[in-house]
């Protein structure tokens, strides 16, 4: 039995060498020198308190029998031994047989075994060898030495007098050199730069100066950024060099809209995140030597990359441990990776371009500019934005927002987003589907959905979004610091993206940050107005140099975020993406290839979407002649040659933002943004509006056009009390349908504003009233999901006529001058023109020669299984002040179940009367004149 000391050393010597294996592989925070510190003592003590010997208790055992013939047994033993009592054994002739038992127990001292294997491996001190107890001691204390080395050696260097030159941002135009100069006997710094392999006679081979820098000062770190203008209109690559002893070469991207011109290699660029030197660690190595970058030199001579686009994590100002949080303490970081001898083989002649994330600034941060970001954010702007490509411009401007820390570009086949997902985020703690919750800000947001919108120069076939976290969900641990967290601006963003792929552009985002590989891909909704070659793809990649998860992390968990490849090993990860354009059929291949620790591991190709096809103008000169005289907007508006869909979901109520009713009631001008918003959005709502009767509603809906009567009346006002037989005067649910498709002209807009929800009059008291969410869907979204999902079914509910009624009330037998199908088109221009959707007014379905009526009931059912997908669905709560206005040809309307008693006002407009208002607050009065007279 050991003693305590002995059982204290061995556990404090197994936990010190597990953590300090875990701190040199991992940077798992270890507790090394307290364990240590309790090890050492321990150890001594026990090494004294231990005995040597050990105590030996051994035991003897002797058995004697006797037999006794039967003839001279007593009778009473005789007895004894039939019953089987006493120590006599009875034998089969009659014999006794007597047992005698002699113990006899020594007690001895003996050497203890030597064990040397347990000493070594559990590092406890062994009494017997003061060698062996001495080199178990020497291993834990080579462990606690390397864990020193590792953590003070890389702090002692602090760089003041680092000299260095960093290539930036390179396009056709420029290329951008960071340039380190602390000692001013050397300024100023000049730059000259040559074509290396001259085309004469159109290029000069002679060197020529480029610029340079006056000087450098403490504020910038002594750092300045040179500006060198490219003047050659074809690509080239040049060599730099400058009078502080620093060179290298860079090359110039293909043209946009190529991505590699003759005889060049393919547009290839890096990508990956997280550097942290010596780990794994050697304690052979350079103090600030990092081991991924090795790697990378290997292989980047094969790659022709034109950059590498660095995704964040550069530094980790808390690994191994935080030394501080002022300017000087994030300045050294920086300095530290530049001055290390593995980063000149990778940065001289390779572009670098840089997104920030939280080690650069605090682990997971999520609180903006607050705190530590002033000094955290000064060496990263002093050493990363300044050489990186253009901040991104505002969108709908030329210029970018001021002070913005996410960059745009386009070079060759793609055009480039750089997120920033630290400085404008909102705290990771609020809930992931928080509709307040942002990644990006709201003017990020803006600016990134913008460049989403915006159509690229011909030949540039992918949008390529860097974002420092991950955009996939399916990475379960610490799920909130990534989208994954953000779901709703997440949706928001994927909607915009699947929207650009249908246009034909593929969308490649590209993350870091877990220090994992995964490929995931996000398909479009089923059903949905997105064909399925809109999905779009991650490549999520790190670390660079960094410790990976030792067990797995990602795993999918549903169809929207699908998983096609997933690595976790490897300290050393990079990716490289080639894009080739296929001139043969107008698309585009992106080729991602994975390296882990130099090798390349797993790679996949990624072919650009088609462009979803529509009807285009046949380009005649009669066309051209219309296009030239309309607005473009006014073409899309009235003929809805590209009708925008509704929004779905929550992202409706948030995007078709409230048009006051002082506005609308005020001038013409209100008017014009709501017929605008109608015609453009499919409906608005007007906020603000009094509530106390319902002559304010009445009054702004006549500021559009004179109300419909029906034989519902006019302006009307109702509660749930069946006063005419008809759904709307009930409680219950109503699914998505259109409003008075019994008429030959249905009525063009409706408007409902909820003037009070109340308890019935009979309710128990306290009870409160709940439901009546409104529910709105996009019928000319849903048609042309259908049209492209399934185009026999979208033929024969646009071909089959039905027959629709009001027949409910006494005295009412309404039905329209002629049959009309669900979906009714344009005879000039096969465009849709309205939906007529309501099973209440349908009659029978008719027998048609073309199509059966089974056919059109199946139609039907894919039609009505489109309209009830939650994607297509837009759900709003109405309340006493609001008033939505719709148009009732293109948006299907519905109700949920409720309780309480509702007050309800509203009307109906006619369509013509509608347009004609849009017409004249929204067009010059020629264009009216040219509408109308038709030409």
């Amino acid at each position: 039995m050991a003693t305590t000391p002995t059982k204290l050393a061995t556990a404090s010597s197994v936990a010190l060498r597990t953590l300090s294996y875990f701190f040199l592989r991992w940077f798992i925070p270890a507790a090394v020198f307290t364990l240590f510190a309790v090890y050492v003592p321990s150890f001594i003590w026990g090494y004294f308190q231990e005995p040597k010997y050990e105590l030996v208790d051994t035991i003897d055992v002797a058995v004697t029998d006797t037999t006794y013939k039967k003839d001279s047994i007593p009778e009473n033993s005789l007895k004894a031994a039939r019953n089987g009592s006493g120590e006599a054994e009875l034998q089969d002739d009659g014999d006794i047989v007597t047992r005698e038992v002699d113990v006899q127990e020594t007690l001895s001292l003996q050497d203890r075994p030597l064990d040397f294997f347990r000493t070594v491996l559990t590092g406890a001190p062994n009494p017997r060898s003061a060698l062996l107890s001495a080199a178990t001691l020497l291993v834990n204390l080579l462990c606690v030495s390397f864990v020193a080395d590792r953590l003070f050696r890389e702090h002692c260097y602090v760089g003041d007098d680092l000299s260095f030159v960093k290539l930036g941002y390179v396009s056709d135009k420029e290329a951008k050199l960071l340039i380190r100069e602390p000692d001013q006997s050397k300024m100023p710094v000049t730059v000259q730069i040559h074509i290396k392999d001259p085309h004469p006679p159109f290029d000069n081979p002679l060197w020529q100066e480029a610029g340079g820098v006056r000087w450098t000062v403490n504020e910038t770190d002594y750092t300045a950024v040179l500006d060198i203008p490219l003047r050659h209109s074809k690509r080239r690559t040049y060599e730099w060099r400058t009078s502080n002893n620093h060179s290298g070469e860079f090359t110039t991207p293909p043209s946009v809209g190529h991505a590699a011109e003759s005889g060049d290699a393919p547009f290839t660029f890096l990508s990956t995140s997280c550097i942290v030197s010596r780990l794994p660690y050697s304690p052979f190595d350079n103090p600030l030597s990092i081991p991924g970058l090795k790697h990378l030199s290997r292989v980047l001579p094969s790659l022709n990359a034109q950059f590498m686009l660095f995704l964040g994590d550069f530094i980790y100002v808390d690994v191994p441990r935080w030394w501080g949080t002022n300017v000087a303490d994030y300045r050294q970081k920086y300095r530290q990776i530049y001055a290390s001898p593995d980063w000149q083989p990778v940065a001289q002649n390779l572009s670098w371009i840089h997104v920030l994330d939280d080690h650069e600034i605090a682990n997971d941060w999520s609180a903006n500019s607050t705190g530590v970001y002033a000094n955290a954010s000064d060496p990263w702007r002093l050493y990363h934005a300044a050489p990186n490509p253009p901040v991104a411009p505002k969108a709908g401007a030329l210029t970018p927002r001021k002070g913005a820390t996410y960059f745009e570009f386009t070079q060759g086949p793609a055009s480039f987003f750089l997120l920033d997902t630290r400085s404008y985020r909102s705290s990771n703690n609020l809930p992931a589907t928080a509709s307040e919750k942002t990644m990006l800000g709201p003017d990020q947001f803006e600016d990134f959905i913008a460049f989403l919108e915006r159509p690229e120069p011909k030949g540039v076939k992918w949008k390529i979004v860097a974002s420092s976290v991950p955009f996939t969900k399916n990475w379960h641990v610490n799920t909130k610091d990534t989208w994954g967290g953000f779901l709703t601006e997440r949706r928001r963003i994927l909607e915009a993206m699947w929207d650009t792929s249908s246009r034909g552009i593929g969308v490649v985002i590209l993350s870091g940050d877990r220090h994992e590989f995964a490929a995931t891909t996000f398909p479009p909704p089923a059903y949905s107005k997105w064909p399925e070659s809109s999905a779009v793809h991650e490549f999520s990649c790190s670390p660079l140099s960094q410790f990976y998860s030792p067990v797995p992390t990602y795993w999918q968990t549903d169809n929207e975020d699908v998983k096609i490849k997933y690595i976790y090993k490897g300290n050393s990860k990079f990716g490289a993406i080639t894009i080739e354009n296929l001139e043969e059929d107008n698309q585009s291949s992106l080729k991602y290839r994975l390296f882990i620790d130099g090798v390349e591991t797993w790679n996949t190709v990624v072919l650009s979407p088609p462009a979803v096809t529509e009807d285009k103008h046949d380009g005649s000169f009669w066309e051209r002649f219309k296009i030239s005289i309309y607005p473009d907007r006014f073409l899309r508006l009235y003929q809805r040659l590209d009708q925008p869909s509704l929004n779905m979901g929550r992202r409706a109520a948030q995007d078709n933002k409230a048009i006051r009713y002082e506005s609308v009631m005020s001038d013409d001008q209100g008017v014009a943004q709501l017929t605008a918003r109608i015609m453009e959005k499919g409906f608005a709502i007007v906020e603000g509006t009094p509530y106390d009767n319902p002559d304010a509603t009445q009054r702004l809906l006549e500021r559009i056009a004179f109300i419909r009567v029906t034989h519902y009346g006019g302006f009307y006002d109702f509660t749930p009390d069946l006063a005419m037989a008809d759904t709307a005067y009930t409680n219950l649910a109503l699914a998505a349908h259109t409003d008075t498709t019994y008429f030959s002209d249905p009525a063009g807009l409706q408007a409902f504003h909820l003037l009070s929800h109340q308890p019935a009059p009979d309710s128990p008291p306290g009870e409160t009233v709940s439901g009546g969410k409104s529910l709105l869907v996009d019928g000319f979204s849903a048609a042309d999901i259908l049209k492209r999902t399934s185009p026999r079914a979208y033929k024969i509910l646009a071909t089959v006529r039905l027959p629709w009624h009001a027949s409910g009330n006494v005295g009412i037998a309404i039905a329209p001058d002629k049959r009309y199908p669900v979906l009714e088109l344009d005879p000039d221009t096969g465009d849709l023109k309205k939906v007529r959707w309501n099973n209440d007014d349908r009659g029978v379905v008719p027998f048609n020669k073309t199509f059966s009526v089974n056919e059109w009931y199946d139609a039907a059912q894919l039609f009505d299984k489109i309209l009830r997908d939650a994607h297509q669905e837009c759900w709003m709560q109405l309340e006493p002040g609001k008033v939505l206005i719709f148009d009732n040809w293109r948006v299907l309307h519905g109700r949920s179940a409720f309780n309480g008693i509702r007050r309800i006002c509203g009307g109906y407009i006619n369509r013509d009367d509608f347009v004609s208002r849009w017409r004249n607050t929204n067009l010059l009065s020629d264009q009216i004149d040219r509408e109308v007279i038709g030409w």
